[in-house]
């Protein structure tokens, strides 16, 4: 079995490191001069502090489109373990060496820090001068963000994120907006059941967690930890998703069918670009169509919309992919056609 190009960095990158160590340590202790050698107590600093975390970034970040930032806390690690591989004569070159390479990474860190706070005030200006416009909160959060940061994927994890804990946390008090003059509304999670799913969910998972929590602990309680973290925002995405499905249906208004369906599936589609709508009892596209249509994850599908050119979609995660066509499950398949193809003139 073939190993993936990552893994194969992976052991790359551990076979390296493990030669540098075994070099480093056989010099140490078979030159003789290795007690007074300056020279091989600067070069082996040099091994542990940046050669190894430079390696780290580049055969495993660095493939994965990570920055070099992530290298950085090796070098703490790599200083610790030059301390224990130097003799005790020469330990000093590890102080020697990393006191100027901390007061350059310290402005580092903070200019980061900075940056990323200007970044966050610039989101906030935006999301202000566009709320004034929009009296819809998590519409008002998604034209800030790709209005600022463009619709690259982190920008789209980040409005996930947003949208989620809006949903989650402030939306509880609100009722859906009424419809704009000349806007046409369609629901799609009344005849789902999708409350009624989520709470039996809900119930597996917490019952789940709790005796995974116990089982994992016994071997580590960080991982034990870390999955109940992620079984609680699973139910938080779930639960974000339910009360989104509430509160933000499909609209057709202004030449576009502007379709928030929960946080699975997110896209404006103006109506010159469909070639094609149609609705049936149940759909079950094939493997080509589920490549190429964006699908929200439904029990079952009876919209199929197909388009005359591809349009950018944002669907798990919002993550953004161009699609073919759509399938829905909307409440009333039949009036939401109809409507549709009257707006297109059919």
């Amino acid at each position: 079995m073939t190993l993936s190009k990552i893994n194969r960095f992976s052991l790359w990158f551990v076979c390296l490191a493990a030669l540098i160590l075994i070099a480093d340590t056989t010099a140490v202790r078979t030159l003789p001069s290795a007690d007074t050698d300056h020279l091989l107590g600067y070069a082996i600093v040099f091994d542990f502090v940046l050669a190894i975390p430079l390696l780290y970034w580049l055969l495993i970040e660095r493939p994965r489109g990570k920055s070099v930032r992530k290298a950085v806390p090796l070098t703490i690690v790599g200083a610790a373990a030059a301390w224990f591989v130097l003799p005790p004569a020469l330990r000093e070159a590890v102080w020697q060496v990393i006191l100027p390479l901390e007061l350059l990474i310290v402005p580092l860190e903070i200019f980061i820090i900075v940056y990323e706070i200007r970044l966050l005030f610039r989101f906030i200006r935006r999301y202000r001068h566009v709320a004034r416009l929009e009296s819809n909160t998590a519409e008002a959060l998604r034209s800030a963000m790709k209005q600022e940061f463009g619709s690259g994927k982190l920008s789209a994890f980040l409005l996930h994120d947003l949208t989620m804990f809006y949903y989650l946390l402030f939306s509880w008090n609100r009722k859906r907006a009424e419809a704009a003059p000349g806007e046409l509304t369609y629901t799609y999670h009344r005849k789902t059941s999708q409350f009624l799913y989520a709470g039996i969910i809900t119930h597996v998972v917490v019952f789940e967690s709790v005796f995974v929590h116990i089982l994992v602990q016994m071997w580590s309680q960080w991982a034990a930890w870390l999955l109940t973290a992620a079984d609680v925002w699973i139910l938080a995405l779930l639960w974000a998703d339910c009360r989104a499905s509430a509160l933000s249906p499909v609209t057709i208004s202004s030449g576009r069918v502007r379709i928030r369906y929960g946080l699975r599936l997110q896209a404006d589609i103006p109506l010159n670009s469909i070639a094609g709508i149609s609705t049936a009892a149940q759909y079950e596209p094939d493997a080509a169509e589920r490549k190429s249509f964006a699908i929200p994850l439904s029990a079952s599908l009876n919209v199929r919309i197909e388009l005359n050119r591809p349009i950018q979609t944002d669907g798990f995660l919002f993550m953004p992919r161009e699609a073919k066509g759509l399938y829905l499950m909307m409440d009333d398949p039949q009036t939401f056609v109809r409507d549709v193809k009257q707006a297109l003139g059919h």
